[in-house]
């Protein structure tokens, strides 16, 4: 990336960063503080819960094909030519990483076959999230405290989105366990809200929250992985750096 583009890329990941950060204060503000808004429109629930299960259906199709949702958000337009250094994803890995060393903290093991971590993480806290938000808005699922679940919700949320900042500290477990508790998180965080502010507009403001949480992570995932491949020192693979960065992208 040339200084131009790297200066518009940093310039929305903190855009993104801090829309983020001041999201997940104002929910948490809002169920610590509830404002007397409640409403009685008689479809709150089925309007916020099926909002919601949507999200969570894109989500594990994202999660099942990753390659094809891996170009959202991409904020540069790459060259088309580089989409062919994208078939490496597919030959040894049900995912959308490089089968390269480097990347093997981003991969979750399961007997002989070997998976994304985040992808999957993803897809079984999508799956998990899709039946209690149907219980909850369409059923009579009751969840304990509003405190507590938007304080767990909260951690959990935080945990998720700062995994992919800190490649480090991660191995294909902590990724998947992340991910995994990065939706559970939203979605304690959108029951708590639901049963302390009672209002279709702030839910829906969280179920779109939810949505830049999401767009954040990818972002962070993006990053993580060009400074993987702008890091790499593998002969092999010097060559073509620069078209592996941005077919990652």
């Amino acid at each position: 990336m040339n200084s131009e583009s790297d200066k518009h890329y940093n310039l929305t990941m903190l855009f993104l960063i801090a829309v983020s950060i001041f999201g997940l204060f104002l929910s948490v503000f809002f169920v610590v503080y509830p404002p007397k808004l409640e409403d009685d429109f008689a479809f709150r629930s089925l309007t916020v819960g099926s909002a919601f299960c949507a999200i969570c259906v894109l989500g594990i199709c994202a999660a099942l094909f990753p390659s094809s949702c891996s170009k959202f958000p991409n904020f540069e337009k790459r060259n088309r030519g580089d989409q062919s250094n994208l078939t490496i994803h597919e030959t040894t890995l049900r995912a959308h990483h490089p089968s390269c060393e480097n990347y093997s903290t981003h991969i979750l093991r399961i007997g002989n076959r070997k998976f994304c971590a985040t992808c999957s993480g993803l897809l079984v806290g999508a799956s998990a999230v899709l039946i209690g938000t149907s219980l909850y808005f369409f059923g009579s699922l009751h969840i304990g405290e509003p405190l507590i679940l938007v304080s767990v919700g909260a951690f959990a949320v935080i945990f998720g989105l700062l995994q992919s900042a800190l490649p480090k500290l991660s191995n294909g477990s902590t990724r998947f366990f992340a991910s995994t508790i990065f939706v559970i998180g939203c979605f304690l965080m959108l029951v708590s809200l639901d049963e302390a502010v009672k209002n279709t507009s702030i839910d829906l403001f969280f179920v779109a929250l939810c949505i830049l949480w999401i767009m954040t992570k990818i972002a962070l995932s993006q990053w993580d992985h060009q400074q993987t491949c702008s890091q790499c020192s593998t002969k092999s693979c010097r060559q073509d750096k620069k078209r592996c960065v941005k077919a990652l992208s």
